[in-house]
């Protein structure tokens, strides 16, 4: 059986999306980025083998937009809920019932992020319930869930969280713990948020190409390049 991997995504509009960015960057740039991120975090997932690559996208009109980014190989879903703790216990149960019994998320703000640790976090899943991808500024960049009875678990991880913190991660990690399920973590990694985690993604993509690594994040390293 194939791993279901979510990907969230937003329409790459201005004022919608990496407004932090906003300055150093204009709405227009920032918007620009992000699908940069997202066109290069998509790629990346999907030469990976055994794995089916979903969207789960907003606002409600952003798939016809998305789908010509991202190309048709892909299954698009609308995220549903209130809260980021509603739309991912909605897109874990919407994967479960499709029957999957590996089911990731990972957000698309994290566009170098090695595809070796999704592939860790499948093998995880064969020993543990739930697998965590720390993030640095402690959140974390994905989740996945390869337990029996989601419907009972799986909105627990996600209630009671006070999302777009530093604590997000703990809290999380207590609420699974909560649960009695078992986790395994991967190592940490980073999102990009602010002017400081930019700064950060230009001297590492410039750090890759010394090191030899010229396939990753080509077309944020060629956005940047224009930007800067």
């Amino acid at each position: 059986m194939k791993t279901c991997l979510t990907v969230f995504a937003k329409q790459p509009m201005p004022n919608r999306v990496k407004t932090r960015l906003v300055p150093p960057l204009s709405p227009e740039q920032a918007a620009t980025l992000y699908t940069a991120f997202l066109i290069d975090g998509c790629e990346a997932l999907a030469a990976l083998p055994d794995v089916d690559i979903v969207i789960a996208y907003t606002p409600p009109e952003a798939q016809s937009h998305l789908q010509a980014l991202i190309g048709d190989a892909a299954t698009y879903i609308p995220q549903i809920g209130d809260d980021l703790g509603e739309r991912l216990t909605s897109a874990t149960q919407w994967a479960a019932e499709q029957g999957y019994t590996k089911i990731l998320i990972v957000g698309s703000d994290s566009p170098t992020l090695p595809v070796s640790y999704i592939s860790e976090a499948i093998t995880l899943l064969d020993a543990r319930n739930i697998v965590i991808g720390p993030s640095v500024d402690g959140g974390y960049y994905l989740i996945g869930f390869a337990v029996e009875n989601l419907t009972t678990i799986v909105p627990l991880v996600f209630s009671e969280i006070v999302w777009s913190t530093a604590d997000v991660l703990q809290q999380t990690i207590t609420r699974i713990q909560s649960t009695g399920a078992t986790f395994g973590l991967l190592p940490p990694w980073y999102d990009i948020d602010n002017a400081e985690d930019l700064a950060f993604l230009q001297a590492h993509i410039s750090a890759l190409r010394l090191a030899g690594d010229t396939g990753q994040a080509v077309r944020t390293e060629s956005i940047l390049a224009e930007l800067f």
